[in-house]
């Protein structure tokens, strides 16, 4: 039986050099409860920008950062990672989709979908092309495979030839802030001159939907009686529809449009809290973390039904045909009539069933009590 107290850990974060992701969230949810329940395991994380990384991963003292000398990605995978393991002496590493090209440790990989497979309409050829192959051999190649949803796990294991028994769910949650009742949070109504508002927090890509969106926004004509359309998130892959959309509409209606490039903490709490409905119109996802995000700081949440957030069940009506542009736009005034979502109801059920201690839990069980008996 191997000794707890001499396993090493790695973690690639590079995610945390760019702009906020589910991965990204998915990391630091996960690693703040497994380094408080596993003291005697040292966890090193790697990223380029690091000064960034201490300020999402709370410094401990089984905790190490280590300084990637390069944004690169093919010189991080093929030299960068394989040599810190080395150096380390790291017997666990953990990777998000995709593995170094040299394996010097156990691997615990995790993909969080494989949408560009599913829906190849909405990604470009040169990354599907790529990531197929090097996501498949990553997934095959590791020692713990693991994913989100059973929506994602169905995927990889007919895409990937996997047996589903070897894949196992770790899913989403929803950080401890979200649940809690804060005070002195930012004045988002103030800071973006806000009065009543929409909101969707996502990245802006294709497959998010932000283009029926904002085209139910305008045709219901919400603007003229002061709503307000926001959309929180970076922009990842070109949305070509929704640019040429939103750039002729008429200026009194564009202006009702605003566009914020990210929120986090307290200020994207803030924004929960204070929106008059939050909509999360996605085509696909691999799980969609932000309506359980809302709706655990008490927002009335439209969310869509489609792929992996078919699971929850628990928004009962308030799940919707995000394909639909007739049913988007009939949800969102019901939205605002006459919410019949029970807000309290689905936050205990997202607290139940959504936090990161369960999701650390089930890691411990899966990954490092396999690993040491």
């Amino acid at each position: 039986m191997k000794d707890v107290r001499k396993i090493r850990i790695f973690v690639d974060a590079h995610v945390f050099d760019d702009s906020l992701q589910g991965s990204r969230t998915y990391i630091k949810g996960l690693y703040y409860e497994l380094i408080r329940m596993n003291p005697d395991v040292i966890f090193y994380f790697g990223a380029y920008d690091i000064e960034n990384l201490k300020k999402e991963i709370e410094i401990n003292e089984n905790v190490r950062f280590i300084k990637y000398i390069s944004r690169n990605k093919i010189l991080r995978l093929a030299l960068l990672i394989p040599f810190i393991i080395l150096k380390h002496k790291i017997d666990l590493s953990h990777f998000q989709y995709i593995s170094p090209l040299f394996k010097f440790s156990k691997e615990i990989v995790t993909i969080h979908d494989i949408l560009f497979l599913d829906f190849p309409e909405f990604f470009p050829p040169g990354y599907r092309f790529r990531n197929r192959l090097l996501f498949r051999l990553s997934a095959r190649r590791a020692d713990y495979l693991l994913t989100v949803s059973s929506f994602s796990r169905e995927g990889i294991s007919s895409h990937f030839k996997i047996n589903p028994d070897l894949i196992s769910i770790i899913p989403n949650g929803v950080a401890d802030e979200f649940f809690e009742d804060q005070e002195d949070l930012p004045d988002v109504k103030k800071i973006y001159c806000l009065e009543k508002y929409l909101l969707f927090v996502s990245r802006i890509e294709p497959r998010k939907n932000h283009y029926l969106l904002l085209k139910a926004f305008v045709e219901l004509g919400l603007w003229k009686d002061g709503y307000k359309l926001v959309l929180i998130g970076s922009r990842s892959l070109k949305v070509s529809l929704f640019d040429d959309y939103l750039l002729n509409l008429d200026d009194k209606i564009k202006n009702s449009v605003i566009l914020v490039g990210s929120a986090h903490g307290r200020l994207l709490k803030s924004f929960y809290i204070n929106c008059t409905l939050f909509i999360y119109p996605s085509f696909a996802e691999g799980f969609g973390i932000p309506p359980l995000e809302a709706a655990a700081a008490g927002a009335h949440v439209l969310c869509s039904g489609l792929t992996a957030m078919s699971d929850y069940k628990f928004f009962g009506e308030q799940l919707f045909d995000a394909s639909s542009l007739k049913i988007i736009k009939e949800k969102i005034l019901q939205g605002l009539e006459k919410n019949k979502s029970d807000i309290k109801f689905i936050k205990n059920h997202i607290k139940e069933n959504y936090t990161w201690g369960k999701s650390a839990s089930i890691f411990k069980t899966v990954v490092l009590d396999s690993f040491i008996s």
